[in-house]
């Protein structure tokens, strides 16, 4: 079988936040729609398409969701699944549309990830969200995945030390950051006082260091690379496309992501770089802990040295590694299914010089981490892209 070059054509995207009377199907097909148009694609072009959705409890279409939203678009007749791999899941979908068209089986695949979480009591959608992890162990215990947070970083701060100021800048950067995202959810002016004087969720992790609940939803063509660029100026190349679940083993290290460090290094050797290539990246940062952690498991800063790149700037717009200019989860928002896929957006975006006040100076080489689930305190899933604008 001859694998071929992938490259995303274009992408689209919906605003994120609490689309108060909007369907998964209005915001679903408008990010899908912006994503035909940029690509300069059209409906019957389409070959098959992959749709990310955990399918919440504020979600009325919860099956046939890819069907229902294309339908509005004009693609029909096409295969069309629905991943689901918790907030993976449209990482998970892309990689299946980008897996389709590099064996050769398709030629132009669509990839989507759609969520609406708002419109129903906060309990019911923390209830639902538990299920997530380990429901039947964990779950009768009461364990959120803020809980989970704020485990690791205690197990984090008792391994390397009191990193609280930081988390605290990771938050008021990545709102920095979100405030010039027009797409982002929470559009909020912080500083690190705000923060750390917000209410407390899961000690040491407070309300300011989590992410919220949104609704939204983004899409990406990906085609072979050589049509890609008959249809646009400047494809964006996928260089690599990663994904692996835990071994949920006896012992965990709460304060260490052996997850990401395993999957990573299988993107880094698939397309043939390292961390010190890097120009832009997109991390899961439902809680600020967790942003911190991926510098280390990504390969960032060494073991216990995450913070460091918070104190010297590094990780800011103008730093060395720019991380989160989107704002992340923490301001863009978290769509669970839709995350993924926005993360793709944001890299394109950069790549191709189009992201507006928060563009990152002449980035080369992108890289989007997203987490899903957890059992025993170990990730579910950690998925690594690496795209290019070559």
């Amino acid at each position: 079988m001859t694998e071929h070059e992938v490259a995303v054509v274009n992408v689209g995207h919906s605003d994120f936040g609490e689309l108060e009377g909007q369907q998964v199907t209005e915001f679903g097909s408008r990010a899908v729609r912006e994503a035909l148009l940029s690509s300069n694609v059209e409906p019957d072009d389409i070959e098959e398409a992959y749709i990310g959705n955990v399918a919440t409890t504020a979600q009325d279409q919860t099956s046939v969701i890819g069907q229902a939203i294309l339908r509005e678009v004009g693609v029909t007749g096409v295969p069309i699944t629905r991943v689901e791999n918790a907030c993976a899941s449209s990482t998970c979908a892309f990689q299946e549309a980008y897996k389709g068209v590099q064996s050769g089986e398709s030629d132009i695949v669509l990839a989507i990830g759609v969520e609406k979480m708002t419109g129903v009591p906060t309990e019911v959608a923390l209830k639902d969200m538990a299920g997530g992890a380990d429901a039947e162990v964990e779950g009768a215990m009461g364990m959120t995945f803020m809980g989970l947070y704020g485990m690791r970083a205690n197990a984090y701060m008792d391994q390397f030390g009191n990193v609280r100021e930081e988390l605290a800048d990771i938050a008021v950067k990545n709102h920095a950051n979100g405030l010039k995202n027009p797409r982002a959810h929470l559009q909020l002016n912080v500083d690190r006082d705000d923060v750390l004087e917000s209410r407390m969720i899961s000690d040491p992790i407070r309300l300011l260091d989590a992410c919220p609940m949104s609704d939204g939803a983004a899409a990406a063509v990906i085609a072979r690379g050589e049509i890609a660029e008959q249809l646009v100026e400047e494809p964006i190349y996928v260089d690599a496309a990663e994904m692996l679940s835990g071994e949920y083993l006896e012992e965990v290290k709460f304060w260490r992501e052996e997850l990401d460090e395993r999957v990573a290094q299988k993107a880094y050797s698939e397309a043939g770089i390292g961390p010190d290539d890097l120009d832009v990246v997109e991390v899961h940062d439902a809680a600020t802990i967790g942003e911190l952690m991926h510098y280390e498991g990504l390969g960032l800063a060494d073991r216990g040295e995450g913070a460091s790149l918070v104190r010297s700037g590094d990780v800011m717009l103008n730093g060395r590694i720019p991380v989160n200019p989107s704002g992340g989860l923490k301001s863009r928002g978290h769509p669970v299914g839709a995350t993924g896929v926005a993360q793709i957006c944001e890299l394109v975006w950069q790549l191709r010089g189009e992201a507006g006040a928060r563009q990152v100076e002449n980035p080369s080489i992108g890289l989007a981490q997203n987490s899903g689930g957890a059992l025993v305190g170990e990730g579910g899933v950690s998925t690594v892209t690496i795209l290019s604008n070559r």
